[in-house]
């Protein structure tokens, strides 16, 4: 299913990603579980993904805060974001790289934290599909027993599939975000 739904990312067509984009983050910023957060965790997105920036300005004009993913010894920790997300540098996948000087977030200091989440594939009942290494279930694991930490899905909705092969150690989300639709369980719409 990696290999599928990565192949289907690549041959999205370019032109109409930024508006798609646009239109996911206008409804995850429509939900409650937005409404209520102090604090947006949110992944920098790669080439063929969608375009958290625009979920991002959306936090930012809303005075939210905005933590952003660093990987260090296989671990993922949220630091809040001080810079815009176009002027970092960019990894060997395109991805922004965060300064890792910037503050770690507290979770638990957090106004109910809500984790923007990437994934290759979800489903309607919480199922992710990452891209194979685990970040974000342990992060979440984690997270979840430091805090009540809502975790929604971003995607484009071809990114929806009927079932996503999930097993005890995966961590389900709360909702998923497309272009298209929110889905929302176990939060209030």
């Amino acid at each position: 299913m990696r290999t599928a739904m990565t192949r289907l990312l690549r041959g999205l067509p370019a032109a109409g990603l930024a508006p798609r984009s646009a239109r996911a983050a206008g409804l995850f910023a429509a939900t409650r579980p937005w409404r209520d957060t102090g604090v947006v965790l949110c992944f920098l997105s790669m080439p063929h993904e969608l375009d958290t920036t625009p979920l991002i300005t959306a936090a930012r004009e809303e005075g939210k805060a905005v933590a952003v993913p660093v990987i260090e010894a296989g671990e993922i920790r949220f630091v809040v974001m001080a810079a815009d997300p176009a002027g970092l540098p960019r990894d060997r996948w395109g991805i922004p790289v965060p300064d890792p000087s910037w503050p770690t977030l507290d979770l638990a200091r957090a106004r109910r934290p809500l984790v923007a989440a990437p994934g290759l594939a979800f489903d309607r009942s919480g199922n992710r599909l990452g891209r194979g290494k685990g970040y974000y279930d342990r992060f979440l694991a984690r997270a979840r027993a430091e805090a009540p930490v809502a975790a929604i899905g971003i995607c484009f909705s071809e990114q929806l599939v009927p079932e996503v092969p999930h097993g005890d150690h995966d961590q389900p989300l709360d909702g998923v975000i497309t272009d298209a639709e929110a889905i929302l369980r176990g939060v209030p719409a």
